[in-house]
């Protein structure tokens, strides 16, 4: 057992002490676990991995010396920029001195790229100065790399849509430049050459950085028209022999016409003249050439990590290219031709074998393989269409089988055995290279050049030839052109070698971390390329070719994809890396704090971590179950887990009790001594837990204690992954033959010695995996509107519901439902005024609910028409009293919800402020009443949104029994029905003994005995019996006869059957006032309404306790439960981490819906959009019970996603993968990049209209709601503060900016007095502490303002805290009346310049924000300029009115009678806060009052605050900004 002492608390004391001095220590931790003896506060900057980032800043920060060089640089353009007169030779020299002495020999080059994007060298004198003619080639490449830096950055959309407005130069004009510049500049150089003021390696390394750039960005018209002709049809020209194109050819008849039309082009003539013909060469040209100048450095003896970063930036191009279908059509081909895979894997860039390689070595050789998978990847080049397993096996045995007939005809006697042999055997490169070497060279080039293989290594004419190549092997040593003969067999066993499909693929993948995912070096160069670049021996001054931009061997997420496949495998090497991220750094920051030693070779631990616990014994394998039918691996494999939380205090046991659940995922840790002898972490495996266990090994229900003998173990019993467990005993079985010696079966997982937890909240990312693991081996179908679209190709209007309504209309009128969206008649007008003609309404009238009718396309009288659906009366209004709309949606809204009744895509952008969540809620009731045999699946990102929008539904007219809220969360739901599937059940069965209570009550008042009321089934034969029997012969004798009125309407009130059983209900006379009606035909037509309206009430009664009956059949809560949500439940909302964990369920049970609302949208990862839309089987290979309506079809119809790309993305931590993959794209930001339309709602109701202006720029048209933000308390001043919103310059406090106490914790000490100065006034004027929220945009600066409330406010209790201290990352979705902003910063913008997260700052205030900041350091920023402006109208310094209270009398903002009072700086708003508070304590003396009476604080209040202090330390790493940790 691990000691107690003070010494072996979780972390050691050497860490804490070290950073003892740093400012923000978390709150609470010491309660709230850990050794009973000893656990001492958590500092939130204790560990690494609290000060760890989950995104990065964009900037390895430079010392103040540099920052003085880097204003240097900039200076010195800055003065020639001002010059009116100065020469082009001039300018070239000033670009060239900032290339030669501050870019390229400095010592900092990505610091000095950096500082020269900023402040905006391209914007404001590259590009302006530039000619494509006659512009320097270091102009040139100084543009390619500040071009470069932007994309870097994220910023590159901003810059093509620069370059396209300025003038003559344009992004095609930069394009032709370097595809001429490259072509007779670049490729004519050796390494040490210096071209544009930089040596070859670096700038190839810089064209092919710009080109990556480019093809990045092909959603851009202007770069997309400029990049497309390098990669069309023409490049076949460099394909040697074309017997590979002509296979196409046949394959595509139509692509050979299409070849010969590009082919005239290329040639003066008819079709194109000498300049286009010129032109269109160029452009066949560049990639082949560019290619030629790569392979030929393959062979370099000994090469720099620099020419090994280059060569890794080439491929980092190919496989872009080769992941987008318009640029893999026809270069796929060019590269099989190259045999740039084969060439890659045998040259010396790829280095040695081990521990040999170099980092740059090793990402070069895993982007070999990437591009290999590319190359060959299952799909049909030319027409796009996915290839199944057996399409793929088809064609790999189809070119065997023409290589056996050319070997056959050409060798018959010497390659007789090949032309017997089985395609399988000739598919192993071992047996085809043992028949090939039968032939000599020149027979083997002649059986190539039969097949399609190159011969001759590929050469251009304007690539200069090296020499290395001869000493390669790869070429023959007589004629250097040559393919050596030991090369073309490698190649013929490449080409024709059997290659694993996806399907083979897929059923090795494991959704459980190994230690190979945890440790494989692409987890963590992400981070380490983006903070630090790699430092190489150059053999050039000023090499720019291992610049630190990230070059990894991961897929990217790109606006398109291959196929659905290739969607998913790349999601899911994506997702796997960034869970093994997480799950390192959880592990490495467990096991350290562990302690652990090596005693006499057995590992003990000293210390101890809340999230892991030592096992005193391995797992306990107890059950492999034999594979299934057709399978290797076994079925299931379980294994027992014994924890000791012994000398752990309560909360910790409580934790692993409650957060150690069925399915959760647990890690097991193998900490062992290394082969250096080092303790370190060997072996990693993931586990689930299935159950936990009792002291005689029963399963026991998860809320139960599992106790084994005493209260300090817990038995679990866990699934590990049988596919690892069986390539484990492989690999055991593999050594023990190696090695000759006996070893058990279990010898690894006995050596498992810590068992890792992981939060609830991270336990979604199994769940993905797992689920795109099974989309791989069962792909769904798309709908046809959807899955074009989906992938990124075709129309992208053609998939959006609007469309659809387009398409419709073009041949009938077509009639949409609207329900009670409308609130009248002028609100219809409102709505679609200007678009039509005239707008009529059906009666004359306005009613609810009503169905809009659109007229004919082009039809000449325009006519929209408003008609009201008949409203069919439900009984007395008193018993069932229909819900309705009330919200008067803006035109922009109605259209949404429109659009979100109409079959197929809808997408939503919604503004901050402008009623996302209304108009979700409104369309998701419309779906309910329009369609009431569809079901709705509602899915939001968290939480929170859900129960929002949950509260919304329940309050609209929608039947209770049809709603359903899975998953966790349910609990904080706002009302008092239980809307989870067990309280539906509950819910379900309570109301079945109400209706059939009122059913016994119901005979009894026919006067008819008996127990009607007992079941269900009694109840329905008593309804066939008794109550149909009564009412039909009433309704043909009163309600269908033709008597005179008078008659019918006595006949009607009498002989009613069940006139007693509603006044029993009414509590009055059911008739009182139709019995003085005489001769009234309406008054006649409504009584007939009413008394049908009653019996209408009478058979829904029944028609309920049928669709109940089935609960009351069911045995079980499951079966119940299941039978719910399957059947019964109608509107279905869930998080899409629900989705992802419990898909396989659902599909299990054949959950079905119609249509997919999403909220949040732009928050969810692209791959977990998309799980919520594959939780059902397709209508087709659904059972039989499919409706008729929908049988054969996908049986989706709508897609209505809601959210805001200009807002914050998902948050990713591995900042690699966010920058570098595209991992936080989400679907909605990527339908919207790809053009897909969307609606944008324009009316915000949120801010005061002049915080609303600091970003409306953001969004096009944003509008404010008059009658909300136009008047009330929006009209109204601050008190206490002149301005409603105003920038608050902080200097240097102390003569100290910001501080970086450790990596990436930014602080800034002065702006955290300030902001907490300002809430104290804030809360002495009289502001109560729930309506102020303070903001920052660095988890270190929010650790800091605790610090300075804890010291400042906590010494009296009226001053509180405020309802949040968070980051703005954390806090979107969230608004407050009043915000205090702090940006930290004062070296750098820092990551505030991404505008998304900007927005977010600035649209979470209501009624006031304060922003505290470094002022030249944002007004500098390009990107902030348009928010800076009118930030600083209000001045710089903060205005306040001291002499104010909030209880005051109301005024206006521009009362000219306020006294004001300018404060200078943060040590004169200490001083006047210190004056109140003398003045109040002695105002309170005086009037003998305590402080707490004169201020309106409660004690709800303040407690308030302390849950919010006490949540916030608790999900302290579990909420982690996208700043730092």
């Amino acid at each position: 057992m691990p000691p107690k002492s003070k010494a072996h608390s979780e972390g050691s004391n050497k860490s804490n002490s070290s950073r003892g001095r740093v400012r923000g220590r978390g709150r609470g931790r010491g309660k709230r676990g850990g050794r009973q003896q000893a656990v001492p506060e958590r500092s939130t900057v204790a560990t690494d991995k609290e000060t760890k980032s989950p995104i990065k800043d964009a900037e390895t920060e430079p010392s103040v010396a540099a920052d003085i060089s880097y204003d240097a640089v900039n200076v010195l353009w800055r003065k020639a920029a001002a010059t009116e007169k100065q020469t082009m030779e001039q300018r070239e020299k000033i670009i060239f001195t900032i290339m030669s002495e501050h870019i390229a020999g400095g010592g900092s080059q990505r610091a000095t790229l950096k500082s020269l994007e900023r402040q905006q060298y391209l914007e404001q004198y590259l590009w302006p100065h530039f000619d494509g003619q006659k512009s320097s080639d270091t102009h040139l490449l100084s543009i390619l790399l500040i071009v470069n830096e932007k994309y870097q950055q994220r910023l590159a959309a901003s810059v093509w849509q620069f370059m396209q407005a300025s003038g003559d130069a344009n992004v095609g004009v930069l394009v032709d430049r370097v595809i001429d510049f490259s072509r007779s500049r670049v490729f004519a150089t050796d390494t040490n050459d210096i071209v544009g003021g930089l040596d070859g390696v670096s700038a190839r390394s810089v064209v092919v950085q710009f080109m990556v750039a480019c093809f990045g960005s092909l959603e851009t018209a202007s770069v997309r028209d400029a990049l497309m002709p390098l990669v069309s049809a023409t490049i076949w020209s460099h394909v040697e022999g074309q017997v590979l194109a002509e296979q196409e050819f046949l394959r595509t008849p139509a692509l050979r016409k299409l070849w010969k039309h590009l082919t005239r082009r290329l040639q003066p003539g008819k079709h194109a003249d000498a300049a286009e013909a010129e032109r269109n060469r160029r452009n066949r040209d560049f990639l082949p050439e560019l290619l030629c100048d790569f392979v030929s450095w393959l062979f370099v003896d000994q090469p720099s990590d620099l020419l090994v970063a280059y060569g890794a930036k080439m491929l980092d191009l190919f496989v872009m290219l080769e992941s987008q279908l318009p640029t893999r059509r026809y270069i796929n081909l060019l590269l099989m031709d190259f045999y740039l895979v084969e060439l890659c894997r045998r040259s010396t860039l790829i280095g040695g074998n081990g521990l040999d390689k170099s980092a740059w070595q090793r990402r070069f050789a895993a982007l070999v393989e990437q591009l290999g998978k590319r190359v060959c990847f299952q799909v049909d080049d030319i027409t796009g269409q996915a290839l199944s397993d057996a399409e793929a096996r088809d064609r790999s045995y189809e070119r065997l089988a023409q290589l056996q007939k050319h070997a056959f005809s050409l060798f018959p006697e010497e390659l007789e055995d090949m032309a017997i042999s089985s395609i399988a055997a000739l598919a192993s490169p071992e047996k085809l290279k043992a028949h090939l070497e039968r032939l000599n060279g020149k027979s083997l080039v002649k059986l190539a050049a039969a097949v399609g293989l190159r011969t001759r290594f590929p050469q251009a004419e304007n690539v200069k030839p090296k020499k290395h190549l001869l000493d390669s092997g790869i070429v023959d040593g007589q004629d250097s052109g040559l393919f050596s003969q030991d090369f073309l067999l490698y190649l013929f066993g490449e080409r024709f070698r059997h290659r694993e499909t996806i399907g083979e693929a897929a059923q090795r993948l494991s959704a459980f971390p190994t230690e190979q995912t945890l440790f494989d070096p692409a987890v963590t160069e992400a981070d380490q390329l983006r903070r630090q670049p790699i430092s190489a021996n150059g053999n050039g001054s000023g090499s720019l070719a291992g610049i630190g931009y990230p070059v990894l061997a991961v897929p990217r997420l790109g606006l398109q994809f291959l196929t659905l496949h290739d969607y998913f495998l790349r999601s899911f090497e994506l997702l796997q890396t960034e869970g093994a991220f997480e799950i390192r750094e959880d592990a490495s920051d467990a096991v350290r704090r562990l302690l652990p030693e090596l005693d006499q070779g057995v590992t003990r631990f000293g210390g101890w971590a809340r999230m892991a616990l030592p096992l005193r014994h391995p797992p306990l394998i107890t059950d492999v179950r034999p594979p299934r039918l057709g399978e290797m691996v076994p079925a299931s494999v379980r294994a027992e887990i014994t924890l000791d939380v012994a000398g752990y205090v309560d909360s910790v046991r409580s934790e692993w009790d409650a957060d150690v659940r069925s399915r959760d995922t647990l890690v097991l840790l193998a900490v062992q001594p290394r082969s250096s002898g080092t303790l370190g972490i060997t072996a990693v495996r993931g586990c689930e837990v299935e159950c936990r266990l009792d002291n005689k090994g029963r399963p026991i229900d998860s809320a139960e204690m599992a106790l084994t003998g005493d209260s300090s173990t817990r038995r679990l019993r866990v699934l590990l992954d049988p596919r690892q467990y069986h390539a484990d005993a492989q690999q055991q079985q593999q050594q023990q033959q190696q090695q000759q010696q006996q070893k058990g079966g279990d010898d690894l997982y006995a050596a498992f010695n810590v068992v890792l937890r992981r939060r609830p909240q991270e336990s979604g990312g199994r769940a993905v995996l797992e689920a795109l693991r099974d989309l791989m081996a069962r792909p769904p179908q798309l709908p046809d509107w959807l899955g074009a679209t989906f992938l990124g190709y075709g129309d992208p209007a053609s998939s959006t519901a609007l469309h659809a309504l387009a398409t419709a209309a073009a041949t009938e009128p077509v009639r949409v439902f609207m329900g009670d969206t409308f609130v009248s008649e002028a609100h219809v007008r409102e709505s679609y005024a200007g678009q039509y003609a005239e707008i009529v309404f059906e009666n004359g009238q306005f009613a609810r609910p009503c169905v809009i009718e659109f007229p004919v396309e082009g039809a000449n009288n325009g006519v929209l028409r408003v008609c009201s659906q008949p409203v069919v009366n439900r009984g007395p209004i008193e018993l069932k009293r229909p819900l309705q709309n009330t919200v008067r949606f803006t035109p922009a809204q109605a259209k949404a919800i429109q659009s979100a009744c109409l079959p197929g895509l809808t997408m939503v952008v919604g503004p901050p402020g402008t009623g996302k969540t209304d108009v979700a809620v409104q369309a998701i009731a419309n779906l309910y009443h329009a369609y009431p045999r569809q079901t709705t699946l509602l899915v939001t990102h968290s939480n929170q949104a859900l129960n929002q929008l949950f509260e919304k539904i329940v309050a609209l007219d929608i039947e209770p029994r049809h709603l359903l809220r899975l998953g966790h969360g349910e609990e904080d739901l706002g009302s008092d029905e239980r809307y989870t599937k067990a309280g539906r059940v509950e819910s379900f069965l309570e109301r079945r003994t109400q209706l059939l209570n009122e059913v016994q009550r119901l005979a009894e008042s026919l006067g008819i005995k008996g127990d009607f009321g007992y079941t269900c089934d009694s109840a329905r034969l008593f309804f066939v019996a008794h109550v149909r029997v009564r009412w039909e012969p009433y309704r043909r004798k009163h309600l269908l006869v033709s008597e005179d009125t008078e008659s019918r309407i006595k006949g009607i009130v009498e002989k009613f059957p069940f006139t007693r059983f509603f006044e029993q209900s009414l509590g009055r006379p059911l008739f009182d006032e139709q019995k003085s009606m005489v001769d009234d035909a309406q008054a006649l037509d409504a009584l007939v309404d009413m008394v049908e309206g009653c019996y209408r009430f009478i058979e829904a009664m029944f028609d309920e306790l049928a669709d109940i009956q089935p609960f009351e059949l069911l045995q079980s809560n499951t079966e119940r439960s299941n039978y719910l949500l399957t059947n019964q439940a109608r509107i279905v909302a869930m998080t899409c981490t629900h989705a992802a964990l419990k898909r396989s369920e659902l599909m299990r049970l054949g959950f079905r819906y119609d249509n997919v609302v999403m909220e949040e949208a732009a928050q969810v990862l692209d791959v977990e959009t998309f799980v919520p839309l594959a939780l059902q089987r397709s209508s087709s290979s659904s059972s039989s019970s499919s409706s008729s309506d929908d049988r054969g079809e996908r049986r989706l119809k709508r897609l209505i996603m809601i959210g805001d790309h200009n807002q914050l993305p998902p948050v990713i931590k591995n900042s690699g993968l966010q920058i570098y993959a595209n991992l936080d794209q989400s679907l909605f930001t990527r339908m919207v990049r790809l053009g897909v339309p969307y609606i944008e709602l324009n009316k915000q109701a949120r801010a005061r209209p002049e915080i609303a202006s600091l970003y409306r720029f953001r969004y096009s048209g944003l509008g404010d709601l008059e009658q909300r933000v136009c008047q009330g308390e929006y009209m109204k001043a601050n008190r206490g503060l002149l301005h409603t919103y105003q920038f608050i310059d902080v200097g240097e406090f102390r003569g100290t900016g910001e501080s970086e106490p450790s990596r990436y914790f930014y602080q800034n000490l002065g702006e955290a007095e300030y902001v907490v100065a300002v809430f104290q006034y804030m809360r002495l004027v009289g502001y109560p502490a729930e309506k102020i929220s303070i903001l920052t945009t660095y988890n270190g600066q929010r650790a800091l303002i605790r610090d300075v409330l804890d010291r400042r406010c906590a010494w009296h209790s009226f001053f509180g805290r405020p309802q949040a201290i968070a980051t703005v990352d954390q806090y979107q979705g969230q608004q407050n009346d009043f915000v205090l902003l702090s940006l930290v910063r004062t070296r750098s913008v820092g990551h505030l310049r991404d505008l998304r997260r900007l927005t977010v700052a600035l649209s979470r205030a209501r009624l006031g924000l304060y922003v505290f900041g470094h002022r030249q350091v944002f007004e500098s920023c390009f990107e902030l300029q348009h928010a800076m402006k009118r930030l600083i109208a209000n001045g710089d310094k903060l205005v306040v009115c001291p002499d104010e209270r909030v209880l005051d009398k109301e005024h206006s903002e521009v009362d000219a009678n306020r006294v004001t009072r300018t404060v200078e700086n943060v040590e004169d708003m200490g001083r006047l806060v210190y004056a109140m508070i003398e003045q109040l304590v002695q105002q309170t003396a005086d009037d003998g009052d305590s402080i707490d009476d004169s201020m309106d604080v409660s004690a709800d209040e303040e407690n308030n605050g302390d849950e919010h202090e006490d949540e916030g330390n608790e999900h302290e790493d579990e909420h982690m900004d996208t700043a730092d940790a």
